[in-house]
């Protein structure tokens, strides 16, 4: 009988206890979401594959009407885009097909004349400042060598956080000298970084196309990003899906390779505001769930479009 009674009295202690614990979660819980209710935070980054080249080498030309689609379809309020040649054009194209949506882009594109920037929905976000910043650069002149940092300061209209956003891309070629070049601006990139939170930015964010090409392997290259990315106190969304984008695979077989070279990442400040993180990458990535595939079923997003798909995040 004592044990029995024992026994229900440790029962009740611990359906009591549970049950406290349970109400303080659940008004903690709701409290945290109604205070959040609304003030999220949609970003993205897309690498467009040569918007508007006149080169005689570039075969594809950007099909409009899907690149439209797709830029809406990330339901962004800022989205990170490189490799913008003919800016006069994008410029319209953004006013045309994209109403309530604003664009800015670097002057300068490196050698291969590809700009980058940041379209912006103008009824979440107010841009506070834009600039561009040749420090991964080594020539520093406009169109010779690597491409610039686009720096942009925004400012949510939901819950008033000021946001730095930083857009790069990063040398590409998968040879090791290539590799090094990358690993040299990571550790210029960092002093950018550094220089924004001197200056006040605690909520950063940071995408593009970091040509990490050889993330999937996990080498030697593959720690130089993580580290990079550890150092700076940062959060890589990226590191959670299989692919970004896709490549002959240097085997003409009909079949292209995925890789993950397109990342986002945000500060662990920024990360800590929000209850619900996400990632989700698009276009043909998503549609052969990043297996090797041929061209026809990578369809028209990765023909006319781009070789990229568009990676977007949530915050809320």
């Amino acid at each position: 009988m004592k044990t029995t009674t024992d026994g229900f009295e440790v029962k009740m202690n611990k359906g009591m206890i549970l049950l406290i614990i349970s109400t303080m979660l659940s008004f903690g819980v709701q409290a945290k979401v109604s205070s959040n209710k609304g003030k999220g935070f949609n970003f993205a980054t897309f690498n467009i594959r040569n918007y508007g080249s006149s080169d005689k080498n570039t075969s594809n030309k950007t099909d409009k009407r899907s690149l439209k689609r797709i830029l809406l379809k990330t339901g962004a309020d800022m989205i990170g885009v490189q490799e913008v040649v003919d800016e006069r054009d994008f410029k319209r194209f953004v006013s045309r097909s994209l109403p309530g949506y604003q664009v800015r882009l670097t002057r300068c594109g490196g050698l291969g004349n590809q700009k980058l920037g940041f379209i912006y929905k103008t009824s979440e976000l107010s841009l506070l400042n834009f600039s561009e910043d040749q420090i991964m650069n080594e020539k520093r002149e406009c169109n010779k060598g690597l491409r610039p940092a686009a720096i942009a300061q925004f400012k949510n209209k939901r819950n008033g956080i000021r946001i730095t956003a930083i857009n790069v891309h990063l040398k590409a070629g998968g040879t090791q000298s290539n590799a090094d070049k990358r690993y040299w601006q990571y550790g210029q990139l960092s002093k950018l970084i550094k220089k924004q939170r001197k200056a006040g930015a605690r909520y950063l964010v940071v995408v593009g196309d970091f040509n990490t090409t050889d993330y999937v392997f996990r080498n030697n290259n593959y720690k130089r990003f993580v580290n990079f990315v550890d150092r700076n106190d940062l959060i890589d969304f990226s590191e959670s899906l299989e692919c970004t984008s896709f490549w002959y695979g240097g085997v003409e077989d009909g079949y292209f390779t995925p890789s993950l070279l397109d990342h986002i990442l945000v500060s662990e400040a920024l990360w800590d505001q929000y209850n619900v993180q996400e990632v989700e990458v698009g276009t043909h990535c998503k549609r052969v769930r990043c297996d090797e595939s041929s061209e026809a079923a990578l369809g028209n997003s990765f023909k006319n479009v781009s070789d990229h798909c568009p990676v977007s995040a949530s915050l809320r």
